[in-house]
């Protein structure tokens, strides 16, 4: 494309600069970068997310729009919302006079369903191509497990899943008070259920299904947080006609941080450690593993690109990247999170 691109942001904290930093490594320096910045609290951060000295808008050469409702004259490509997940579906209900773009919005795709179907008439109406941003699905040790279980080469059928999802999120961003983080507070859509929900979200994409069993989500730290700090839930998945059994484990409080799906197929085992990367076959004494590249910001840049590449082609995002598949997974998210 050859075209000019011009891109709004909402949202400059970590994941908004990260896709910052991403966007110049792949577009070219034509790009035009917006921001409509109110606080302006967060500080400019390097690539492993620690705080440095500098204005992020002299950085990145932003510039502020400071009302939404000129937008139009700005010719805008495409809108990263990246700010906290309670105002991801209000921020852009805003933007009445943005029409024809294309919007990257961060996972999940809001922290409620109050204004679902009013989002789905804006967007229809304005004509906008949404992609919900679930990064894990781009890890490559991911993709490789996918395609072993879409394949069904290993198994004939599978008993059962887990998904764990384990941190401490004292240690998540050196720049800021854990306590003040939308991830601790409940105005904001904080709590373990939806600022983890890419393991939600990783079950249905690999099995195309979830019917939730039980759950349980409490508060059970001392963190000083008003969300839960910990979910428990089973759920009824079928796949190739086969019923199987997933438990999805979140939490806030583990010491050592824990990211795994592990799959109980009839001939064996897989295992993905989606932090260390590497996918470990077990099939009765035979063991394989395959080790991926230990770089974080790959898969967001995987992300990225397939993003881009979608725009760039003016394709029609896919439904399972959109907001009918984002829709499934906060729906799900939400009831674990109610269930206490």
């Amino acid at each position: 494309m050859k075209k000019k691109i011009n891109i709004l942001f909402f949202g400059l904290g970590s994941i908004g600069q990260r896709h910052l930093r991403n966007l110049k490594k792949i577009l070219p320096n034509k790009t035009k970068i917006f921001a409509h910045r109110i606080t302006k609290h967060s500080p400019l951060l390097d690539n492993k997310g620690n705080k440095i000295s500098g204005s992020i808008e002299k950085k990145f050469n932003i510039s502020n729009i400071d009302n939404l409702n000129f937008i139009d004259k700005y010719s805008i490509n495409i809108v990263f919302i990246t700010n906290p997940t309670s105002l991801h579906i209000k921020t852009i209900i805003k933007l009445k006079k943005l029409k024809n773009a294309y919007l990257f919005i961060e996972k999940p795709l809001d922290a409620s369903l109050k204004n679902y179907k009013k989002f789905l008439k804006f967007i229809k109406k304005n004509k906008l191509q949404v992609f919900v941003g679930y990064n894990m699905r781009f890890h490559p040790g991911y993709l490789k497990l996918k395609k072993i279980v879409k394949e069904r080469t290993f198994f004939k059928h599978i008993n059962y899943s887990i998904f764990k999802c384990s941190e401490n999120i004292k240690n998540n961003h050196s720049y800021e008070d854990y306590k003040k983080s939308y991830v601790s507070r409940k105005d904001l859509g904080g709590g373990v259920c939806l600022t983890n929900i890419h393991e939600i979200d990783l079950m249905i994409d690999l099995f195309g299904n979830a019917q939730l069993i039980k759950s349980h989500s409490d508060k059970l730290s001392n963190l000083k947080i008003n969300v839960e700090d910990f979910s428990m839930s089973f759920y009824k998945n079928f796949l190739f006609s086969k019923k199987l059994i997933s438990l999805i484990i979140l939490d806030f409080f583990q010491i050592n941080k824990e990211r795994y799906i592990k799959i109980v197929c009839d001939k064996g085992e897989l295992y993905l450690d989606l932090n260390k990367n590497y996918l470990k076959i077990v099939k009765k004494n035979k063991v394989k593993i395959f080790n991926f590249v230990k770089e974080k910001n790959l898969m967001y840049m995987n992300e990225l690109n397939f993003f881009l590449h979608l725009f760039k082609q003016g394709k029609k995002v896919p439904d399972q990247y959109n907001e009918k598949n984002a829709y499934k997974s906060l729906k799900l998210a939400l009831k674990i999170k109610s269930q206490s």
